[in-house]
């Protein structure tokens, strides 16, 4: 079986690196065969998640994000070196998880002694 092609990021938790992000994100998914308005899904949906991170944990230097290639789609997974206890819990943030979930197939959220977000597109599926 072949193994997933992967494309990672480290940034430095800015806004100023959302955009890179977002680039990567669109360049990735074009070359799995996702559509413009699937990528503007995964744009979106991972413009809401580094926001919130961003508003609520500004104490973290750095995060990490990796785009997996799968042969029926693509999983962004953003680990987040620390726990960040206000994460999509009060109303403001569950609304914005909504559109999340609305916008991609799967996410989910693993919390340790640090949080991984994971969310999933799968080409040809319409949300």
């Amino acid at each position: 079986m072949k193994s997933a092609d992967t494309v990672s990021l480290c940034i430095p938790l800015k806004a100023e690196y959302v955009s890179v992000v977002r680039l990567t994100a669109s360049g990735v998914a074009s070359r799995a065969g996702f559509d413009i308005d699937s990528i503007e899904d995964i744009k979106v949906a991972l413009s809401e998640v580094l926001g919130k991170i961003i508003e609520n944990q500004p104490s973290i230097d750095r995060i990490n994000i990796d785009f997996v290639l799968q042969g029926d789609g693509i999983s962004v997974n953003i680990d987040i070196p620390e726990s960040i206890p206000d994460l999509f819990n009060n109303e403001e943030d569950k609304f914005a998880l909504a559109i999340i979930k609305s916008l991609m197939d799967d996410m989910e959220m693993i919390r340790q002694d640090h949080i991984v977000i994971t969310m999933v597109k799968k080409l040809g599926k319409a949300v």
